[in-house]
C-alpha cells in the first residue's frame, strides 16, 4: 500500500470516534429516527425502497443507514477499519440490516461479491483517491446492467480557495485546480468536523478537475444522464459562507462568485439481446 494511503487510512481511523461524537454529524438525531441525507441527494436518487444500494467511501455509515432507513437493500465500504466498526456497531443499535465492508476501491467488486442497482458517492470523496480510472472502473463492475450512479462532490474551483486569506469578493487562490501527479500533503490538528480539536493529522489529497471525473466515467462504459453545479453546500466549506434559512452556506450577497458542489448522474448500459 502506497505511503500517502498508509497515512490517509491513519487519518481516518483517527477522525471517525471524533466525528462519532461530534454536532457536525448529529448521531444523537439519527440515534431518534432523523436522516443524514440532504434533499438535494433524495431528490436524485428518488425512491429506493427495495433496492440494492452501494455507498462508496461510506466513513462511519451515518448516510448508508439512512438509504437503509428510506427502504433500501445497503451496503457501505470504507478502508478505514475504525469507522467500519463504529458503523456496524451504530447499525445493531438502530436495527437496520445493512452490511459494512472494509476494503479499498479497487477490492470492491471482488471483496463484495454482488452487483446493485445504485451505487452513491458523497461528498469530499475523490481527493482522497490517486487514480480515478481504477475508481470509475469499480463502479462500472458494481453497477447491474441498467444500474445507476450517482456521485455528489465539492467543486473543485472551489477548493483551489485558500481558506485563510482573502475574502467572498476578492479570493485567493493558493492550490492547483489541475493534477500535477504528486498529492498535496496537508498536517493540521482537529478535522473539518471538529477544528478545535487537538488530535494530530497528516493527509494526502490528488486535486480531480470536473472533466477528469466525467472522462473517467465515460472511459468506464458509463452513459451520463445528468450534472448539476451548486451555489450553495451543505457545511462551511470556506470561512465567509452565510448559512441560508434551510441550513445550507452560500456565498454572501447576491452573486454566487464560484460553484460550491456540483453532481453527476450516470447510468450502466443494459446488455443487448
Amino acid at each position: 500500500m502506497p505511503t500517502e494511503i498508509q497515512a490517509n487510512r491513519r487519518l481516518w481511523d483517527a477522525w471517525t470516534d471524533l466525528h462519532y461524537q461530534s454536532e457536525f454529524y448529529g448521531v444523537r438525531k439519527f440515534r431518534e429516527g432523523g436522516l443524514s441525507l440532504p434533499a438535494c441527494d433524495t431528490e436524485a436518487v428518488g425512491p429506493v425502497e427495495g433496492l440494492s444500494l452501494l455507498h462508496l467511501q461510506c466513513h462511519f455509515g451515518l448516510d448508508t443507514l439512512s438509504w437503509a432507513r428510506l427502504g433500501a437493500r445497503a451496503t457501505g465500504l470504507d478502508f478505514s477499519g475504525r469507522s467500519i466498526a463504529k458503523a456496524r456497531e451504530l447499525a445493531d443499535e438502530c436495527d437496520l440490516p445493512v452490511r459494512f465492508v472494509e476494503a479499498e476501491i479497487a477490492e470492491a467488486p471482488q471483496v463484495i461479491g454482488e452487483t446493485f442497482d445504485w451505487v452513491v458517492t458523497t461528498a469530499g470523496v475523490l481527493p482522497w483517491l490517486p487514480d480515478l480510472r481504477a475508481w470509475s472502473r469499480t463502479i462500472a463492475a458494481l453497477l447491474r446492467p441498467g444500474g445507476r450512479f450517482y456521485l455528489r462532490e465539492f467543486h473543485p474551483v472551489s477548493q483551489t480557495l485558500d481558506q485563510e486569506a482573502g475574502a467572498a469578493g476578492n479570493p485567493v487562490f493558493r492550490y492547483p485546480y489541475f493534477p500535477t501527479g504528486q498529492p498535496i500533503c496537508s498536517g493540521s490538528t482537529g478535522s473539518y468536523a471538529v477544528p478545535d480539536h487537538p488530535v494530530e493529522t497528516v493527509g494526502y489529497e490528488w486535486p480531480h478537475t470536473v472533466a477528469e471525473v466525467v472522462q473517467a466515467l465515460l472511459d468506464a462504459g458509463l452513459r451520463l444522464t445528468g450534472m448539476r453545479e451548486f451555489a450553495h453546500t451543505t457545511y462551511r466549506s470556506l470561512p465567509w459562507l452565510v448559512q441560508d434559512n434551510g441550513g445550507d452556506w452560500r456565498w454572501p450577497g447576491e452573486n454566487a462568485f464560484l460553484p460550491l458542489m456540483y453532481a453527476i448522474q450516470a447510468v450502466k448500459p443494459a446488455e443487448r439481446a
